[in-house]
């Protein structure tokens, strides 16, 4: 279940809290130095074809001013640079992007990483107003009624915008909204041979996934995040959907426990990464506010396996990256209270700032993206020095 070549070793650098916060500073610097206030950020290469001044914000400029706005806001990074006068320019452009570029159909969605819900919310933390706060809602409201069950373009991900908005505005209509979608979201969970899922309706295509961008994973996120809002029959029913489903799913060998993309299939899973794999599933069912023996025991084996597997080599990024994969590690050290985890999370971290200071010498850049970028890794870096793991977009906005 560990596929050689997508993983590397190691460095052996000792545990070097300086060295974490000059890339820190490192990254910030260089993303500050190469903001465009007409074009935003060059792409790059490693972003499957994303060109310049991408505004979106899993990709693209949403993403990285949220990014540094938050590194400074809590005290990761002194820099501070003003981006409110690019806002009005953001949102336009991320608008007309998702139009253009989504999948047919798509434009109908509040899309929390890809639409103007997530450039709004954006807006809303740096420059807000009622104006704002209407426009996330009207995106977020009008995926109750819309098909696509998964984090990035549907439903949950506006569940979790109102969880966000609540935070920023303490209005209760995000309570009720999120209430709605919660109920819609639960009561349309399937039964399967592979225990309780949903089926996504993806891309034109139907099927059940499993991880926290696409799949179960990521339609429980918000349920976790919004747990106070749930009924008691709503909590009961998610402790006891989770631990059945996530077992029902586990591929368990004698390096550890991995899941792939997909509901269990024929054959094992193939990739370990936040996406999809094991770190994506410690790190959002770490914060359960449930635990049996076998779920907890699931968790640490699947940690096991990650750590096996080692750093991967497509890069320091959250996706799919060194920076991902460790926050498995960081959410287990606040489940068990066991330092190992801290210890494992903080070797990957000095794996991926050698990473990522060999893919800027190679391209001569940084990686402009939140998700798959510099950015992000500059946030677990961080998270990595407080021993705190809040996973951008997730647990922080």
């Amino acid at each position: 279940m560990i596929t050689a070549g997508r993983h590397r070793a190691l460095v052996q650098d000792a545990w070097s809290e300086l060295a974490v916060r000059t890339a820190i500073a490192d990254i910030v610097a260089d993303a500050n130095a190469d903001f465009d206030p007409e074009t935003f950020w060059p792409g790059h290469p490693g972003d499957d074809g994303v060109g310049d001044g991408n505004p979106s914000f899993y990709f693209g400029a949403a993403g990285v001013i949220w990014a540094l706005d938050y590194l400074h806001r809590v005290g990761a990074s002194p820099a501070a640079k003003d981006f409110r006068a690019v806002l009005p320019k953001l949102l336009e452009r991320t608008t007309a992007g998702f139009e253009r570029v989504s999948p047919a159909g798509y434009a109908k969605h509040g899309s929390l990483l890809f639409g103007d819900m997530g450039a709004a919310l954006l807006a809303m933390r740096l420059d807000p107003t009622p104006g704002l706060a209407d426009l996330v809602h009207a995106r977020a409201e009008a995926n109750t009624e819309l098909p696509i069950r998964e984090l990035m373009w549907g439903m949950p991900g506006s569940m979790l915008a109102a969880i966000h908005m609540a935070e920023m505005t303490r209005e209760p209509r995000w309570r009720g909204l999120f209430e709605t979608q919660a109920a819609r979201l639960l009561d349309d969970l399937e039964e399967t041979p592979q225990g309780r899922l949903w089926t996504q309706d993806l891309y034109g295509a139907k099927d059940r996934w499993l991880g926290p961008v696409h799949g179960f994973a990521g339609n429980i996120i918000p349920l976790l995040r919004g747990w106070d809002w749930l009924t008691p029959a709503q909590q009961a029913q998610l402790a006891d959907v989770v631990p059945q489903t996530l077992a029902a799913n586990a591929w368990s060998s004698e390096l550890g426990t991995n899941w792939g993309a997909r509901s269990k299939r024929e054959t094992p899973p193939t990739l370990c990464q936040h996406c999809h794999g094991a770190p994506g599933m410690v790190t959002t069912f770490a914060d359960a506010p449930f635990a049996t023996p076998d779920f907890d025991e699931l968790l640490l084996d699947a940690g096991r396996l990650t750590w096996t597997a080692g750093p991967l080599t497509k890069g320091s990024n959250l996706c799919h990256g060194a920076g991902g994969n460790g926050y498995a590690f960081l959410k287990l050290y606040r489940r068990t209270n066991d330092p190992v985890w801290l210890d494992r999370a903080r070797q990957f971290a000095m794996t991926a700032i050698v990473q990522y200071r060999g893919a800027k010498t190679v391209v001569d850049r940084g990686r402009y993206s939140l998700w798959t970028g510099d950015v992000g890794l500059a946030i677990y870096l961080w998270d990595c020095i407080t021993g705190e793991p809040r996973f951008p977009t997730v647990d922080v906005f």
